[in-house]
C-alpha cells in the first residue's frame, strides 16, 4: 500500500526560518541530529530538527559491515526498541522475526510485525542487500503511525533506497569470500556409550540388559565396523565449513537533469551438508545464490516537473539433495542411534542368497532411514523465485498557484514468483545380521524405485499493485513556518497459487485497502512546533457498516536550545523536548471475513433403503458478528534529544501503549483457547467472536552515541542503546480455573505455563508420599511437581494440566542493549557490535532432551548428565527409561533456562590505502577488510546457541576478506 511517507526528498522546512543558530558548532550539531531520518510528509521532506515523532534510524553503509545474506539478520542491537529475533540457519531460509518496542496483541496465530514500506509502499526488504540501502528508519509512536491507518500498531520499518547525485559519474566495486561454519553442533554419544546407557535405561524399567558383555566390547575397541557400527551421523553428513561470497557493483552520478543510481549484486552460499551431488548426478550439492538487481533514475522534465523512476529485483535460486529444506535431514541425523548399521556395505560384498551388491551401496533397516544414502541417492529439490518491484513517481511544483504548493503522485508494482521441481526415487539399503560372527545381508526394499521421478512443486505469485497521489504545501511566513499535506492511496494484493497437475489458478480473494489522511506541522521561531496527523482507512476484511476507521494524533515539541538563555551555551549544543498521542490500529485479527457465520463440513451418514449412500452434511458453525473490528491502540510517548559538548548526543524516549478491541485468543487451528464472557450452556458450537480484549504495554528506551573531533588522529566512535519494555494482559475473556495461577489475565504476553518442578525424587519414601501423574510409573530420579490444581491452587492429590502455572519469561526478551562502536587511525579502522538481551527463557524440548523416548529410541549427549545413584547431587537430568515416560517430559520448569545472553554480532578491520598513491591509477579510495559475524556468545546455556538449538540447522559464525574499491 502507498502511504505517506516516501523517498522524495525537496526542500526543508526550516531552510528559510529565521534565528537559527548560524555558528560552525551548531551547524555541526546539526548534522550529528541529522544522523536520525528525514521524515517525508507527503514527498515534502522535514528536517529532523523539527521532528516530534519517536524514530530510530541507521544508514545503510553500516549495515555492510556485517556478513549476512538475509538482511534482518543485520539488524541486532542496531534500532531502539526494535527487538530481532532469531529465525532458521538455513540458506536461503534465515530470516529473522522483528518486534516494534515488545508485544501489544496476545494473538500468537497473527503476524505481530512492523509493517514494511520500501520507497513508500509495501514490499519485502529481506532480500535487499546493504549497498542499495540509503537508510532505515523504525517509525514507533502515534504521532509518526496514525497515518498507517489499522496497518500501524505494530510499527513501521521504513526501508529507502539510494538516489542518485549530482557529479561525475562514481564506480564502486566491493568483494567478499568467505566461509560459515557451525558455531556449535548436538552433542553426541558412541556406540558404546549409547548401548551403556541404553542397558542402564533397560535395568531402570526393571528388564535385563539388552547388550551383552561381548557386544559392548566390540562397540568400545572398533573390531568390526559392520557388525558392530560406530557413527557419526553429523561428521558423516556435514562439513567443517562452507564458502560463502558477495560480489557488488554500483553506478552513481547525474548533472542538473537526470540524477541515477545502479547496482549489481551476487551472493552465493553453500550449506554444510557435504558436496554429495559431486559424486552422483542424480544428487545435488546444498547450494543458495541471489542476484539483486537496482536501478534508481530521477529526471527533471522541467524546472518544476520531476519523474522519478525506483526499479528493483532479485533472482533466488536454491538446491538441496533429498528434501527441499534440510529438516528432514537434520531430523534423521539426531534420530538415527550410532550402532543402527554401517552408512555403506564393503564393496564386493553378497546379499544371503549370494547375489552380489553393488558397490557403494548403504546399510539400513525397514524402520530407520539411512541419513547419507538419503543426501546422496535420494534425488534432490531446486527452487526459484524471482522478486520485482518498481515506483513510478511524478512530482509538479505549483508555485504558480501559491508558492509552496506542489502535487504529487505514485504508482507501484510488486510481483514475486517461486516455483521449483523435485526429482526423486528410492534407493536399496541392506541390514546387517549377526551369523555367528559373519555379517550377514539382507535387501530392505523388495522393489525399490531406482529411476528418478520429477513433480512440479506448488508454484505461487504474489502481485500487489499500489496508488498514492498528494497535495503538498510548504511555506515560510517570517518566523512562522508551515507545512502540510493531504494525501490518497490505495492497493490490491493478489495472491495466486497454481495447482502442480493442472493449469488451474487456485486464487484466494484479493485484498484491497483504501486509505488516506492529512499532516499539518506549524514551527514557531525554530522553537515551538505543534503537529495534528489524521488517518483514515478502509478493508474488505469486515462488514460493510464497519469498514472506515479513522486515526488522529497529536504532538508537540520545543527547541529548547534555540531559547536565548541557552542559545550561546557551550554545554548543551542542542536540546529538543517532544510529546505525542493517539490511535493507531491493527487489522491482522487472525483471519478473513470473521464478521461472518460459518457452515463447516460435518459427519456423514448412510441413506436410502439399504442405507448405502453416503452423504456428506453441514453444521452450523460460527455465529456471525458483524461488529467485528480491528485492534486499536492509544499511543503516549514522551522524549528529549539532546547533545553535549557538540560531540556526546542522546535521545530518551517513555511510551504507554493500550491496546485494546482484541479477539479472544485463538488457537493455530482456529479455534478460541478461551471464553469466559459467553457460557457454553447457550448451546453454540462455536462461540461467536468479540472484540474485548485489553493489553497494555509501557516501557523506555534511550540511545546515547559519542565521536571525537574530526581532527583527532585517533577517532573513536560509539553508539549504545537500550530498550525495555513490559506487557500486560488487562482482560482476555479466560473462562474460570479452579487454580487461579492458570489464567492470562494480570500476566505479560508469552508467558510460558507448566508444572513446577521440586528437583528430583532422591528417595522411595518421598515418591509414595507425593501426587503423580495419573498412570505415570514414578522411580527415584524421576521429576518431582508441585501440586496446585485444587481450588486457589491448593493441592488436590493428583498431578494434570491443572497444576500449570508460569514458568518462567516469555521467550521474547524485555530489555535488550546494543553497541556499534569503532576506531580510526590513519588508515586503519576497526567496527563492532556487541548485543545482549535478558529476561527471557528456553526451553529444553524435543528428542535431543527426551532420552530413548523417540520412535527410533535414540539418544543425545546429554544423557551423560542423568540421574544416578551416584550422581543423585549433580544430576542435571532424570533417570533414563525406555519406557513411554508419563513423568519426566512433560512440559515444566525442570526444563527452563535463563536465556539471556552477550553476542559479537559482527566486528572488522580494515585498512584503507594512501589516496595519494592509489590515485595515480584513477582510485579514488579502496580498503582491504577482513569480517567475522557471529563470534562469541555469553549465555547460561552448554547445550547450544541460547537463540536456537536443537536438531535443526546449526546456527553459524561466518569468516571473510574483502576488497572495496571506488573509481
Amino acid at each position: 500500500m502507498a502511504f505517506g511517507y516516501t523517498s522524495s526528498s525537496y526542500a526543508q522546512v526550516s531552510e528559510n526560518l529565521p534565528d537559527y543558530k548560524t555558528d560552525s558548532l551548531y551547524k555541526d550539531s546539526l548534522n550529528r541530529i541529522k544522523e536520525k531520518p528525514l521524515r517525508y510528509i507527503g514527498f515534502n521532506r522535514q528536517d529532523s530538527v523539527l521532528i516530534t515523532s519517536s524514530i530510530s534510524t541507521l544508514k545503510g553503509d553500516v549495515l555492510t559491515k556485517n556478513f549476512n545474506t538475509n538482511l534482518s539478520n543485520k539488524l541486532y542491537g542496531r534500532l531502539a526498541g526494535l527487538t530481532v529475533a532469531q529465525g532458521g540457519n538455513e540458506p536461503g531460509l534465515d530470516g529473522a522475526g522483528l518486534f516494534s518496542r515488545g508485544l501489544s496483541s496476545y494473538q500468537s496465530n497473527v503476524n505481530r510485525e512492523p509493517l514494511i514500506i520500501i520507497d513508500g509502499f509495501i514490499g519485502s526488504y529481506e532480500l535487499l542487500v546493504a549497498e542499495e540501502i540509503e537508510e532505515i528508519s523504525l517509525l514507533k509512536d502515534a504521532s509518526a503511525l496514525a497515518i498507517y491507518g489499522f496497518r500501524g500498531a505494530n510499527g513501521v520499518l521504513l526501508v529507502t533506497t539510494k538516489r542518485g547525485k549530482k557529479g561525475p559519474l562514481a564506480v564502486s566495486f566491493s568483494s567478499q569470500l568467505g566461509f560459515n561454519q557451525a558455531t556449535m553442533l548436538p552433542k553426541t554419544l558412541n556406540s558404546f556409550q549409547y548401548a551403556t546407557l541404553f542397558n542402564e535405561a533397560s535395568v531402570n524399567d526393571g528388564r535385563a540388559p539388552f547388550y551383552d558383555a561381548t557386544t559392548l566390547e566390540a562397540y568400545r575397541t572398533g573390531s568390526n565396523p559392520i557388525l558392530f557400527p560406530n557413527v557419526n551421523w553429523y561428521d558423516e553428513a556435514l562439513r567443517n565449513t562452507a564458502p560463502i561470497s558477495n560480489y557488488n557493483l554500483n553506478f552513481k552520478g547525474g548533472d542538473n537533469n537526470v540524477k541515477y543510481f545502479v547496482a549489481l549484486n551476487a551472493i552465493n552460499q553453500q550449506g554444510l551438508l557435504k558436496n554429495f551431488g559431486d559424486n552422483d548426478l542424480e544428487s545435488r550439492n546444498s547450494t543458495y545464490s541471489r542476484y539483486n538487481l537496482r536501478s534508481n533514475v530521477e529526471v527533471n522534465i522541467t524546472k518544476r516537473f520531476t519523474a522519478t523512476l525506483l526499479l528493483g529485483g532479485n533472482v533466488e535460486n536454491k538446491a538441496n539433495p533429498f528434501q527441499i529444506t534440510t529438516g528432514g535431514t537434520f531430523a534423521a541425523l539426531a534420530s538415527t542411534p550410532p550402532n543402527a548399521f554401517p552408512v555403506r556395505i564393503p564393496n564386493g560384498s553378497l546379499t544371503f542368497d549370494g547375489n552380489p551388491i553393488p558397490n557403494g551401496s548403504y546399510g539400513g533397516t525397514i524402520g530407520l532411514t539411512n541419513p547419507i544414502a538419503n543426501l546422496a541417492g535420494t534425488g534432490f529439490f531446486e527452487y526459484g523465485a524471482t522478486t520485482f518491484q518498481s515506483v513510478f513517481n511524478l512530482k509538479h511544483e505549483l508555485d504558480f498557484i501559491t508558492k509552496g504548493l506542489s502535487v504529487s503522485g505514485a504508482v507501484s508494482f510488486n510481483n514475486y514468483f517461486q516455483g521449483g521441481s523435485a526429482k526423486t526415487k528410492q534407493v536399496q539399503r541392506y541390514s546387517v545380521l549377526n551369523n555367528n560372527g559373519n555379517a550377514l545381508y539382507v535387501p530392505v526394499l523388495v522393489e525399490p524405485n531406482l529411476i528418478l521421478s520429477g513433480q512440479e512443486l506448488f508454484p505461487g505469485e504474489n502481485r500487489t499493485f499500489g496508488l498514492q497521489s498528494s497535495l503538498n504545501y510548504n511555506r515560510t511566513f517570517g518566523k512562522h513556518a508551515v507545512t502540510a499535506t493531504a494525501f490518497f492511496n490505495s492497493d490490491v494484493n493478489n495472491i495466486i497459487r497454481v495447482q502442480p497437475t493442472t493449469s488451474a489458478a487456485n486464487n484466494a480473494f484479493p485484498y484491497k485497502t483504501n486509505g488516506g489522511g492529512s499532516r499539518v506541522t506549524y514551527v514557531n521561531s525554530n522553537k515551538y512546533i505543534a503537529e495534528l496527523s489524521l488517518g483514515f482507512m478502509e478493508s474488505e476484511n469486515f462488514a460493510k457498516s464497519n469498514r472506515l476507521g479513522f486515526f488522529p494524533a497529536a504532538s508537540l515539541g520545543w527547541i529548547a536550545s534555540n531559547e536565548s538563555f541557552l542559545k550561546n551555551n557551550q554545554t548543551v549544543s542542542f536540546l529538543k523536548f517532544r510529546g505525542s498521542f493517539g490511535l493507531t490500529g491493527n487489522d491482522n485479527i487472525g483471519g478473513r471475513f470473521l464478521f461472518e457465520s460459518r457452515y463447516p463440513n460435518g459427519d456423514s451418514y448412510y441413506f436410502g433403503p439399504n442405507a448405502t449412500t453416503l452423504s456428506a452434511s453441514i453444521n452450523q458453525g460460527r455465529l456471525a458478528n458483524p461488529n467485528i473490528t480491528w485492534e486499536k491502540e492509544k499511543v503516549a510517548n514522551i522524549g528529549v534529544d539532546a547533545i553535549f559538548f557538540n560531540q556526546l548526543k542522546l535521545s530518551v524516549d517513555a511510551f504507554n501503549r493500550d491496546r485494546y478491541d482484541l479477539l479472544p485468543e485463538i488457537n493455530a487451528s482456529g479455534g478460541l483457547v478461551s471464553n469466559g464472557s459467553i457460557p457454553s450452556f447457550l448451546g453454540f458450537n462455536q462461540i461467536p467472536l468479540i472484540n474485548q480484549g485489553k493489553v497494555n504495554n509501557k516501557g523506555f528506551e534511550a540511545t546515547l552515541g559519542y565521536t571525537t573531533k574530526a581532527s583527532s588522529k585517533l577517532t573513536f566512535y560509539a553508539d549504545a542503546n537500550i530498550f525495555y519494555a513490559k506487557s500486560n494482559i488487562d482482560f482476555n475473556a479466560e473462562a474460570p480455573s479452579l487454580n487461579p495461577g492458570l489464567l492470562k489475565t494480570g500476566l505479560p504476553i508469552g508467558v510460558p505455563f507448566g508444572l513446577r518442578s521440586l528437583g528430583l525424587f532422591q528417595s522411595q519414601a518421598d515418591v509414595d508420599a507425593s501426587p503423580k501423574p495419573i498412570g505415570a510409573n514414578v522411580k527415584i530420579g524421576d521429576i518431582k511437581y508441585a501440586d496446585l490444581g485444587g481450588p486457589n491452587g491448593t493441592p488436590d492429590g493428583i498431578i494434570d494440566g491443572n497444576d500449570n502455572v508460569v514458568i518462567g519469561n516469555p521467550g521474547l526478551p524485555n530489555l535488550s542493549l546494543g553497541l556499534n562502536s569503532g576506531f580510526k587511525y590513519k588508515g586503519f579502522d576497526i567496527d563492532f557490535v556487541v548485543q545482549a538481551v535478558t529476561n527471557r527463557s528456553v526451553f529444553l524440548t524435543g528428542s535431543y532432551f527426551n532420552q530413548f523416548q523417540n520412535a527410533n529410541g535414540t539418544a543425545s549427549g546429554i544423557a551423560l548428565e542423568r540421574w544416578t545413584p551416584e550422581t543423585a547431587a549433580t544430576a542435571e537430568f532424570p533417570r533414563l527409561s525406555l519406557d513411554g515416560n508419563q513423568n519426566n517430559y512433560r512440559f515444566s520448569s525442570f526444563y527452563v533456562r535463563d536465556g539471556s545472553f552477550i553476542k559479537l554480532r559482527s566486528l572488522e578491520l580494515g585498512y584503507s590505502l594512501n589516496k595519494s598513491l592509489i590515485s595515480k591509477i584513477k582510485i579514488t579510495n579502496a580498503r582491504v577488510f577482513v569480517n567475522g559475524t557471529n563470534l562469541l556468545s555469553i549465555d547460561k546455556i552448554p547445550y547450544g546457541d541460547p537463540e536456537s538449538f536443537g536438531t535443526g540447522y546449526p546456527p553459524l559464525q561466518s569468516y571473510s576478506l574483502g576488497l572495496r574499491v571506488g573509481f
